[in-house]
């Protein structure tokens, strides 16, 4: 938290989404998916940092690049159905566009509680986002149900 970091809360805002897009990124790259059981699931805080807005990016560098292609023998874009995000990014647009990304089914509820900035009333991003209710149930419960292994009692 020194230098460039030191002022604006920017470890929050800069740093943390940063590591969460480098950790998903190096998974990816690295060939690790290729080797890890899919039964491994992981989910990545932030809304995985800037990874759905920038995918397109990696992916064109992907098409582009042996270095980047090296060890990753898929698009990286093929790889979103191995891991989940949160929903913890804040902003309508940014949630529409990580479930977009994502797919309905990989993102989960997310608040960054009890962090400076963490969502003051848990899940109001997801209800008023205009998602349709489907949609909104998977992320508010449904879809860490299914992260968990936990079934819905009837």
């Amino acid at each position: 938290t020194d230098g460039r970091m030191k002022k604006w809360m920017l470890p929050w805002l800069v740093a943390m989404p940063a590591e969460t897009q480098l950790g998903i990124l190096s998974l990816i790259l690295s060939g690790a998916f290729e080797r890890i059981p899919r039964s491994l699931k992981l989910c990545f805080a932030h809304g995985g940092g800037s990874f759905a807005y920038l995918l397109g990016r990696v992916d064109n560098a992907w098409r582009h690049r042996d270095i980047v292609r090296e060890d990753c023998p898929h698009p990286p874009s093929s790889y979103t159905d191995r891991f989940y995000t949160d929903s913890a990014v804040f902003d309508p647009r940014s949630l529409r566009l990580l479930i977009d990304v994502m797919g309905e089914d990989r993102v989960l509820l997310g608040s960054d509680y009890p962090y400076p900035l963490g969502e003051q009333e848990v899940g109001k991003l997801v209800t008023h986002a205009d998602l349709v209710p489907g949609v909104q149930q998977k992320i508010l419960f449904r879809n860490t149900m299914t992260f968990f292994g936990l079934h819905a009692q009837q």
